[in-house]
């Protein structure tokens, strides 16, 4: 196999020991030695966190999320193809010295991730009264049970204590999520997505409708994002995708939340 990019070869790697069930790790990275200065990697080597040896001076009973070492040998090698400006494998080895699970692989922290969706439905439930254990027994019926969750009751209680308990009250923003659960839970085809900062302060939004995403399958070749509305009262820049259908109707294809500094429109 070969990759466009070093990067592009370290999330196929890394997406494949989540579906296997192990944990990655880069190893080792060379560089080119004729040009120091401009740190320019060459190869590099990604192991499972399983491989080698070594016994920790740490007490067992300190350590928390342990991942004993096994000699595992899993491991991929990628190096530079100069003439072909691609990253290609140059060494795999799929064996490991260890079970793995792929149901288990929530367990691991690199890959437990809350979902905007999920963060919504907690912060409705938690300022409704509903403990936290009720409400991750709701999302994993959602989704047919708590394997096909990317995050723990852990996660949850985490949420509720990191960030909800010392978020500034915003009723415009908690009404938006309201309301974007709300048709969510209508229509399953309906998109959104949340920016928030370091702070957990709202940044931007995007939001797409169900009928939205079916004009755009039609209408789609010619596609104008417009960002010539005024800014709202929350210095927020409203911007959208517009199309036209064969009646010459304008169509809005999404609608989009943005703060950052943009006018004009391009086609």
């Amino acid at each position: 196999m070969n990759f466009d990019s070093l990067h592009l070869a370290q999330d196929f790697y890394a997406n494949y020991a989540k579906k296997v069930g192990f944990v990655t790790k880069v190893r080792n990275t060379n560089f080119d030695m004729m040009r120091k200065e401009a740190k320019i990697p060459v190869n590099q080597s990604l192991h499972c966190t399983r491989e080698g040896y070594r016994e920790s001076r740490v007490k067992v009973a300190t350590r928390a999320n342990r991942i004993i070492a096994t000699r595992c040998r899993a491991r991929m090698y990628v190096m530079l193809d100069r003439e072909k400006e691609c990253w290609v494998v140059s060494r795999l080895e799929l064996r490991h010295f260890h079970p793995c699970s792929a149901k288990k692989a929530v367990h691991y922290h690199e890959y437990r991730e809350l979902t905007m969706h999920a963060k919504c439905v907690i912060t409705d439930n938690d300022e409704a009264g509903i403990r936290p254990n009720k409400t991750y027994l709701a999302l994993a019926n959602d989704v047919d049970g708590s394997s096909n969750l990317s995050f723990l009751e852990k996660d949850v209680r985490n949420y509720i204590t990191s960030n909800l308990r010392y978020s500034d009250d915003n009723e415009d923003f908690q009404g938006m999520m309201t309301y974007f659960v709300r048709i969510k839970e209508i229509n399953p085809n309906f998109f959104y997505a949340i920016d928030v900062d370091d702070a957990n302060k709202f940044r931007s939004a995007l939001w797409v409708y169900a009928r939205c995403r079916a004009l755009y399958e039609y209408y789609r070749d010619v596609v104008s994002f417009d960002t010539t509305y005024k800014r709202n009262m929350h210095g927020l820049s409203f911007a959208s995708f517009v199309g036209v259908n064969h009646h010459g109707i304008t169509l809005f294809i999404t609608p989009v939340q943005l703060t950052s500094k943009c006018t004009g429109s391009s086609k």
